[in-house]
């Protein structure tokens, strides 16, 4: 017969890793340009997860499904299977950043200040890195300092969605987990600090 000791079983990664997979599945539902759960749920992971490792893997892994996913089922207009869109690095690269800046988060009290230090950081990152990225190599403003000026203006109502989004999300999923915790100690983490 079959015995498990759930002792071994890490309840609360078990759990971060199952919050932050369907959580990467809110971007299909249609919504405004960059109001997505996905800057929110790298800062959620970064700090949750007990692992660097499992902060990474998960997060970006959830990403790259929920990627896979919108590309060849909602957005699929050449009928040919993509698992990476044009540019799809300078958004990971944000990812990345945004999951190491989190990381400095470990062992601070998770109040509104520093979610909201996160949330405006995060979004900054994202919009430098990932506009930079779509002013080099989509061809559509001029290799010039003006070119880059003007690839960042016309990305501000973007940016807007993703603050909002960021503003959004980041309290619904640190309020949800800190309720949680209180509800059940075998959520609560040593490693956190609410």
């Amino acid at each position: 017969m079959l015995k498990i000791n759930f002792n071994l079983i890490d309840i609360q990664t078990l759990l971060i890793s199952l919050v932050v997979i369907s959580v990467a599945f809110l971007r299909i539902i249609p919504h405004i340009y960059n109001f997505s759960p996905v800057i929110s749920l790298a800062i959620f992971g970064a700090i949750h997860f007990r692992s660097k490792i499992y902060s990474y893997l998960i997060v970006i892994l959830s990403i790259m499904l929920s990627d896979i996913i919108i590309n060849n089922f909602v957005y699929n207009l050449e009928n040919s299977f993509l698992f990476f869109y044009e540019g799809f690095y300078w958004q990971y690269i944000s990812y990345f950043l945004i999951i190491l800046m989190s990381f400095s988060f470990k062992g601070k009290k998770i109040g509104l200040k520093n979610i909201t230090y996160l949330c405006v950081f995060s979004s900054l990152i994202f919009f430098i890195i990932s506009n930079f990225g779509f002013w080099l190599t989509s061809g559509m403003y001029s290799l010039t300092f003006f070119g880059l000026l003007e690839c960042y203006i016309k990305a501000i109502p973007f940016y807007q969605g993703t603050i909002l989004g960021l503003l959004f999300y980041t309290p619904i999923f640190f309020g949800s987990y800190y309720f949680l915790q209180k509800k059940n100690s075998a959520f609560r983490a040593e490693h956190l600090t609410y």
